[in-house]
């Protein structure tokens, strides 16, 4: 059997990945139900602390360009124990697809954080503070959910309920 290189190890990944919203749905006018229950599950489950979803603002270090939070389909969800909180991050990386989870920024992890993405399926450790937008050992994940999740709250719970049985 032919071993993959690294570059076509990440091209499958790729090939198998969905693709990255971003900010393309733009500013949302408000909060979203589907993330709002989203923050509330993990709050019941994990104990993890809501920090915050819906702001119209630009990303952090990058002046002019928007932030996802400003769509209201992300949030920054806080835990002390930073194990803990290194766990959720993969068990929803796991589940990312039926949770409907396009991003998650876990920068807690190592020296500089990490990033898991639906298009590559697959983590990114980074490399440097640039990558972790100044949020390094930062004791809470980001995390970016599809438009559809972020608008339907019953969708929501019921990916949470799978995710349990």
């Amino acid at each position: 059997m032919q071993q993959r290189s690294a570059r076509q190890t990440v091209a499958a990944k790729k090939a198998n990945g969905r693709p990255y919203t971003g900010t393309k749905d733009g500013a949302a006018k408000g909060k979203r139900k589907g993330t709002e229950k989203f923050v509330d599950l993990l709050e019941f489950f994990f104990k993890t602390k809501n920090l915050g979803t819906w702001v119209v603002r630009d990303m952090r270090g990058k002046p002019g360009q928007l932030s996802v939070h400003a769509t209201g389909r992300a949030s920054d969800n806080g835990h002390g124990n930073v194990k803990k909180l290194e766990e959720l991050a993969d068990g929803l990386a796991s589940h990312a697809d039926l949770l409907g989870i396009e991003e998650i920024h876990n920068y807690s992890y190592g020296k500089f954080g990490r990033g898991w993405r639906c298009d590559r399926h697959a983590w990114k450790v980074y490399e440097n503070e640039k990558e972790s937008a100044g949020s390094i050992g930062g004791k809470w994940i980001h995390v970016e959910l599809t438009p559809e999740m972020a608008d339907d709250p019953k969708k929501v719970e019921e990916a949470f309920k799978q995710m349990f049985s």
